[in-house]
């Protein structure tokens, strides 16, 4: 019991040091990366498909310039990506970004 009070205290003190290293250590990506592969999951979805009224109500308030802006902030060459494109790319610049 007292062990377990030392490390609650521990992570108390030190929460916003120890975040983003148990989130990489536990294969959690932060929620703003988890929010944007949605919307960007989404917004590939809506551009490529089969429903025509949706392809041109996508085509016609530009979601390609959105999808392209979400991508290249994650460098992502193509407007069409795959989930697991989507996802390794933001794994890559979460692990640059905080040097792990």
């Amino acid at each position: 019991m007292l062990c377990g009070m030392m490390v609650l205290d521990t992570i108390k003190c030190c929460y916003r040091k120890i975040v983003k290293p148990l989130q990489y250590f536990c294969h959690s990506l932060p929620l703003s990366y988890l929010i944007e592969e949605k919307q960007l999951t989404f917004l590939n979805k809506l551009l490529y498909s089969d429903n025509f009224i949706l392809r041109t109500l996508a085509s016609r308030y530009s979601v390609q310039f959105e999808i392209l802006a979400l991508a290249s902030k994650y460098i992502l060459n193509t407007v069409q990506n795959s989930k697991s494109m989507v996802k390794d790319a933001m794994w890559t610049c979460f692990q640059h970004k905080f040097n792990f």
